[in-house]
């Protein structure tokens, strides 16, 4: 399917109508293809076909009914609008024969041109008419009663482009030849826009005498279900105009689904039909999402403008604490809706919940960052995957403001002992008595200092756009030195460069995840947690 094949609902577009008649004004064969539903008739459209026809056939199995007018025309009626709805390609609808009488046919019509329909086809057989293909019952209608029909319905429709196909059933109830050709003129001077000569047999040969014998200016339409061995080209040059390949999607998907059904049962698994089976981004393509996403970021709240969290790789030795499911429940309490994490960093792969984008691996926070969208225009949020932060910090962190900002935990005071594996940082904030303050416009860190440090990187930084293309600066230069970095390097190498960061100052709620000491606290901390609950 083209991209306008989901994206130009809605959009001023020449009509299926028109567009069929265009079709049947150029040279060449008009090929269509019946669906049942929206879904079906979005694959006719990817496929190629130049229209849906939606098949009373069709409709009437995926309700689970016989196709012997027990639908209403409402109900039809319903499907071929949603059908004309889906796609851009003109829509003929299989109207069986009319829903009743001539009042019945003008009704019908009315309906089906406002609902964007491009042609009716109607069969000459009286209501309730039987399928073609099944044996038995086949009563065809006296030619003056359907004529009466035909002219009903072109003196109803209230544009020239709607094209009324009148389908001859005279071959299927085996009414011979001669009547087949009577009935088909005597439809055309009655107004039709097209004759749809119908047959049941293996051999097209029935079919291609009455196209050999047809001399009335008006096209012919067939549908060659049974005599399958007829190319539409052969067709065509036989002198049919439009090929109607009327139940194929149907058939298709019955023989799949059976099969993919029992494999399942068979295997006990889906293992084995995965690769034979459409992907979910096709499923998702096809119901015609990239359309929404462009509608939600155009008129809800563009989805663009919303912070997104990435967390990035650590230290690499630091261990696996398989709390990623805990750290997006974090991120998401922060209203960071996308949260995306480095596949295979510390289990990931593994324990990825199914709301968190799996990114490919990269060895360092430098090579995630360089692989990012670097066209993103809010904010971003990286989360190290050697810490665990909770929600009400990265609220802080989020709405902070700045282009550059990161957590800092000065809960342990100036000049504390930290560990070996923190990075200090140096505040402009004011200490005194174990009370801080900051300034007018809050703190900011000075820089990545030593023992007369303020506090310490928490593990969790976040960027404006412009920031994000600072930090892309650095973690390239790293890159192009043949050096891995860390967030922490990161953070380092922005203050050696002079830009500006603002400290979130904070005294808890985050946790290490360095050492396995530290992976074992945090298993305990959480697990007292959730008792508590």
């Amino acid at each position: 399917m083209t991209t306008g094949t989901t994206e130009a609902r809605g959009e001023h577009r020449t009509s299926g109508a028109r567009q069929l008649r265009e079709l049947f004004a150029r040279p060449g064969t008009v090929r269509i293809i019946g669906a049942h539903n929206p879904l079906g008739a979005r694959l006719a459209e990817r496929a190629g076909f130049d229209g849906v026809w939606s098949s009373g056939l069709e409709v009437s199995a995926s309700q689970g009914v016989p196709d012997t007018d027990i639908l209403t025309m409402s109900e039809l009626l319903a499907t071929a609008g949603s059908l004309a709805a889906a796609v851009g390609i003109p829509v003929v609808a299989d109207c069986d024969a009319g829903y009743g009488n001539a009042h019945n046919v003008m009704n019908m019509i009315r309906r089906y041109e406002a609902a964007g329909i491009a042609g009716v086809s109607i069969e000459d057989k009286r209501f309730p008419k039987v399928n073609s293909f099944i044996p038995g019952r086949q009563e065809l209608a006296p030619i003056a009663e359907f004529c009466g029909k035909l002219r009903a319905a072109k003196a109803a429709q209230t544009t020239p482009d709607l094209m009324v196909i009148a389908r001859i059933e005279a071959l299927i109830a085996g009414w011979g030849m001669d009547e087949a050709l009577r009935r088909g003129e005597a439809y055309a001077a009655a107004g039709a826009d097209a004759v749809l000569i119908h047959a049941k047999g293996s051999s097209p040969e029935p079919v291609l005498r009455f196209l050999e014998r047809w001399t009335l200016p008006t096209p012919v339409v067939v549908v060659p279900t049974t005599y399958h061995t007829i190319t539409a080209t052969e067709l065509s040059e036989a002198g049919a105009k439009m090929v109607i390949y009327a139940n194929h999607g149907l058939r298709a998907g019955i023989a799949a689904v059976t099969e993919t059904f029992a494999s399942i049962l068979r295997e006990d698994r889906t293992t084995g039909i995965e690769d034979r089976i459409a992907p979910l981004a096709t499923v998702f393509d096809l119901q015609g999402m990239p359309l929404q996403k462009q509608h939600e970021a155009a008129y809800i709240t563009p989805y663009a403008s919303r912070a997104r969290a990435v967390i990035v790789p650590g230290p690499p030795t630091a261990p696996g604490a398989g709390l990623l499911a805990e750290q997006s429940t974090a991120l998401r309490r922060a209203d960071i809706e996308s949260v995306s994490a480095t596949a295979g960093a510390h289990g990931h792969a593994q324990e990825a919940p199914q709301d968190v984008v799996l990114l490919p691996a990269q060895a360092d926070a430098a090579g995630a960052v360089l692989a990012l969208d670097d066209t993103y225009l809010a904010g971003t949020v990286l989360v190290s995957d050697d810490v665990f932060v909770e929600g009400e910090p990265l609220r802080r962190l989020v709405t902070a403001g700045g282009d550059l900002a990161v957590l800092v935990d000065v809960s342990a005071g100036p000049g504390a002992a930290r560990r070996t594996d923190a990075l200090p940082l140096a505040l402009d904030s004011e200490a005194r008595d174990g009370r801080r303050i900051g300034g007018a416009a809050g703190s900011a860190v000075l820089a990545a200092t030593g023992p007369t440090a303020d506090g310490e990187f928490a593990g969790a930084a976040a960027f404006s756009a412009e920031g994000y293309t600072a930090l892309r600066q650095v973690a390239e230069k790293r890159r192009a030195n043949g050096s891995e970095a860390t967030l922490a390097d990161l953070l380092t190498d922005l203050l050696a460069a002079g830009h500006r960061v603002r400290a979130v100052e904070i005294g808890s709620g985050w946790l290490e995840l360095r050492t396995p000491q530290d992976v074992s606290r945090a298993t305990a901390l959480f697990a007292t947690r959730e008792s508590g609950r």
